[in-house]
């Protein structure tokens, strides 16, 4: 991979990070990845697994006993229920990933659109933060599962499928799929933010600077204060060699964020632009 495209998907996470779900809303505190180092690849059961053996005594039996009235529970009420329970035990030990897992096998047990939707916004959220973990891949994978069987439930929601792609393009191996349903949203909803955005963030990361001006022209013109289409159409001047029009829009990006930690992220991408004209 090239330093070029490692710096684009370098600069393409800070926006994720402080943008999230398309808002402007400045970024959660992140999540404090686990204080052991373990390699990355394995799977929700094998995680818990190795949490569980970090329990003490009676912590393990009443993990083993609720686990044990989940995988005999008769009903679609008696599995949420238990689910919801192992959910909040985790919770009530800082397990963030496992918490989402259980309340996402709670919200399936539910038919719940709305709580699938919210667990997988969760997911999105520890897969952009979480860079050290054993189980990042599967977070995104539960992610994705999240907002699909949302999606299943409400397939007309067009903010719901902005979701689903976005997460096919931001981190699957399929990115293609995510393009195709991001291009079905902005078919039917032409002035769809979110999707234009995407679009946008997807053709700067594959070069297509034009297109991404393309895209991120007509967020501005639907929103001239979007900050992260301001951001993202900074990083498309650079691209297209406007670096004096990126730095611009980055300053303005800047006071729309008003975040000391986002300026310190942003002030060496400045820096290194304003060499650029020298």
């Amino acid at each position: 991979m090239g330093i070029r495209i490692l710096m684009l998907i370098s600069i393409l996470l800070i926006g994720g990070l402080y943008f999230g779900n398309f808002t402007t809303k400045k970024p959660d505190e992140a999540v404090k990845p686990p204080s052991h180092s373990m390699p990355e690849g394995i799977g929700f059961e094998e995680y818990e697994r190795r949490m569980m053996a970090e329990l003490s005594g009676s912590d393990k039996r009443l993990f083993n006993n609720l686990s044990s009235t989940l995988q005999t529970a008769a009903s679609a009420t008696e599995q949420s229920a238990a689910a919801h329970e192992l959910a909040h035990a985790w919770e009530e030990r800082g397990n963030r990933p496992l918490t989402a897992y259980y309340h996402f096998i709670a919200a399936e047990a539910e038919n719940n659109a709305e709580e699938l939707v919210a667990i997988g916004d969760s997911f999105t959220v520890m897969f952009r933060q979480l860079q050290d973990t054993l189980i990042k891949n599967n977070l995104l994978t539960f992610a994705l599962r999240s907002y699909e069987a949302a999606l299943e439930r409400r397939p007309d929601d067009l903010n719901l499928k902005v979701k689903v792609g976005s997460m096919y393009v931001e981190g699957s191996g399929e990115p293609m799929k995510g393009i195709a349903l991001l291009r079905e949203v902005v078919d039917q909803d032409p002035q769809n933010i979110p999707a234009l955005t995407m679009l946008g963030r997807f053709s700067i990361l594959s070069g297509q600077y034009d297109k991404a001006k393309q895209h991120l022209d007509k967020v501005l013109v639907l929103d001239p204060n979007n900050a992260e289409a301001i951001y993202f159409m900074a990083i498309t001047q650079e691209g297209l060699g406007n670096f004096e029009k990126a730095i611009e829009l980055l300053e303005a990006c800047k006071r729309i964020v008003n975040n000391p930690d986002f300026d310190a992220e942003i002030n060496g991408t400045i820096e290194e632009l304003k060499n650029k004209i020298k």
